[in-house]
């Protein structure tokens, strides 16, 4: 089975334009190409969150399911009550986007058949 993932400029574009009605709360997101050199043409969205010492990067797998995969971090960080609140809402957005990626990966799915 041939592993087809967005590619990156479809990615690029896709956060562009969710960026256009929504965004991320509070944080930095940004288009990076992958790793993996099977999947170069493709890309991850890096979110670096600024209420917490951590980045979530959303990526798509070869069935073209978005996944948001929280980094590792050590040691705790005491968080006052406002930016609690801050930091839940970067997940929370960042949930948005993840599902947004998903919804315009499953409709290019659905228009290439």
């Amino acid at each position: 089975m041939t592993c087809t993932r967005p590619a990156f400029d479809e990615i690029s574009q896709w956060v562009a334009d969710y960026e256009q009605h929504d965004r991320v709360a509070h944080a930095t997101v940004h288009v990076l190409p992958q790793d993996d050199a099977e999947h170069a043409d493709s890309g991850i969205v890096a979110v670096h969150l600024n209420h917490g010492p951590a980045s979530i990067y959303l990526n798509v797998d070869c069935e073209r399911t978005w996944t948001a995969t929280l980094t590792e971090r050590s040691g705790e960080f005491p968080l006052t009550g406002g930016d609690l609140i801050a930091l839940g809402e970067e997940l929370f957005t960042t949930g948005k986007l993840c599902k947004y990626l998903q919804k315009r990966t499953d409709a290019a799915t659905a228009e290439a058949v």
